[in-house]
């Protein structure tokens, strides 16, 4: 039996069905599941092995290096940091009217202070009937043109009418908080005044040893961890009780620092020229043979070794340096967050793991398989983001940090039903998937280094979501933190 469709309906039933149909042809293609270039290399058994100092880096040092700086003790609870180098920033509203998202902590007059204006002329601008806001409720930030419209439109001041007394004069508001540790350059973009409140919260964080992997100027899970955990092991470090960032905080000097390409850093960048990228556009496809061909995985552009250099998601680096064209140059100028830097160069500077002390043991915890938490005694001093590279890893039970090797290459001899005629060797740099350093791990009673260590990453800002090669990875920046901070012997227990 046939059955009629009237023609307006039919319409609809086709013009829904192409629509669908074309939805299907232009949504984007699904994220990667597996670092790019090892989409057949994780099926295949690989072994960390020590390789040749002579090709860690792509030319000898024009520098002599320096030894890497000792660790310090984690500061005692509510004890302020070390104040960075006095500065004298000019202080200026930003060029452009921005948005401004209320983050966890922030008062409206916090916020005024950030961006130097005042708080009347804030209240003005977003039509505010009193100083309550809320988290997550976002602010338009007046720009330079702005304010001298709200001046222009103020109403003469007049004197208080007979038989009244004359307003009271209003205390005026405290020097502007430094959003950079030195005088920038050149005007802070919106991108980075907006996230200006929340980058020195995480760069705090970061300083203190409480890390949320790529600093990003965003909230979320592993974000809210690592505050939680810094609250938890030192209350009141982070804020006030009025919510005020604490004097510790404020000693930071700021959001952000500047830093200036030398010629020295390109011993680590890639002499391959970054093709040209719109915005959005997803970076060149790597492939396997384009990671075995090197003799030194180096990093690919100034933007990378940049970002890896001051903790710093890739993307949200480009976003706050809009103006920067030739990002391999020398003398290239970055605004970057207000870390303490992963310096390539010191990094692997003998020794690599401290020496035991049995009176104040160390004690490390792999929470969940997403925090690795180091303890001096009963003491936190360091949390920071770990995932594992290969899927179905785990532990339990008590094991055991053994050395370190530098400069890991990885050897594999391919599939074990179909090895490959000559083994592969994914060569050493910070862009090789276990990064620039492996800690080996043993089983508690055994003495024996496991095929699976603790190690660096080649890909921070994607190592939650992507598989990979080796064992437990941090960001490089984290694990060398940790080789600082973990002798050989250390106990190593999984929650």
């Amino acid at each position: 039996m046939s059955v009629s469709i009237p023609a307006r309906t039919g319409l609809c039933l086709l013009t829904a069905i192409s629509f669908a149909s074309a939805q299907e042809v232009t949504a984007p293609p699904p994220a990667p599941t597996v670092e790019p270039g090892l989409e057949e290399a994780v099926k295949w058994p690989w072994k960390a092995a020590p390789s040749d100092p002579a090709v860690w880096g792509r030319f000898a040092a024009t520098e002599p290096e320096t030894p890497a700086p000792a660790v310090p003790a984690a500061p005692a609870p509510g004890t302020p940091a070390a104040p960075a180098a006095p500065t004298t920033p000019k202080a200026t509203a930003p060029e452009q009217a921005l948005d401004h998202t209320v983050a966890k902590g922030e008062s409206l007059t916090l916020i005024a202070r950030r961006y130097h204006i005042t708080l009347d002329q804030l209240r003005l601008f977003n039509s505010l009937k009193s100083d309550m806001i809320q988290v997550g409720q976002v602010l338009r930030i007046p720009g330079i043109a702005d304010l001298k419209a709200l001046m222009a439109a103020a109403p003469p001041k007049t004197a208080a009418e007979p038989g009244k007394a004359a307003p009271r004069p209003r205390t005026p508001d405290p020097a502007p908080t430094v959003l950079i540790a030195k005088k920038p350059r050149r005007a802070l973009p919106p991108a980075a005044w907006g996230a200006a409140s929340l980058v020195q919260t995480q760069a705090f964080l970061d300083r203190q040893g409480f890390t949320i992997g790529p600093i990003d100027g965003t909230t979320g899970p592993i974000y809210e961890a690592a505050f939680r955990a810094c609250e938890q092991a030192r209350p009141g470090l982070l804020f006030t009780p009025d919510g005020q960032p604490s004097d510790a905080m404020k000693a930071m000097g700021g959001a952000y620092t500047e830093y200036e390409l030398r010629p020295d850093d390109l011993r680590w960048i890639s002499d391959t020229p970054e093709p040209p990228r719109k915005k959005d556009t997803p970076p060149p496809v790597i492939t396997f043979a384009d990671l075995t061909k090197e003799t030194f995985l180096a990093y690919r552009s100034g933007w990378e070794f940049v970002a890896e250099r001051f903790h710093a998601s890739e993307a949200f680096l480009r976003r706050i340096n809009p103006h920067i064209r030739s990002p391999n140059t020398p003398g290239t100028t970055y605004l970057v967050p207000n870390v303490v830097p992963f310096e390539i160069e010191k990094a692997l500077a003998e020794p690599l793991q401290p020496a035991a002390d049995p009176a104040v043991p160390v004690r490390a915890t792999i929470v969940e398989l997403k925090r690795l938490v180091i303890r001096r005694g009963e003491e936190v001093i360091a949390s920071m983001p770990v995932s594992v590279a290969r899927p179905g890893l785990r532990g339990r039970g008590t094991w055991k940090i053994l050395d370190a090797i530098p400069r890991p290459q990885l050897v594999s001899s391919g599939s074990i039903t179909s090895p490959l005629p000559a083994p592969a060797v994914l060569p050493p740099g910070p862009n090789n998937p276990v990064g620039f350093a492996w800690i080996n791990l043993a089983k508690a009673a055994d003495t024996a280094p496991l095929p699976y260590g603790l190690h660096g990453t080649s890909i921070p800002g994607h190592m939650m979501k992507q598989e990979s090669l080796g064992g437990f990875r941090l960001t490089n920046w984290d694990l060398a933190r940790a080789l600082r901070l973990l002798p050989a012997g250390t106990e190593l227990t999984w929650e």
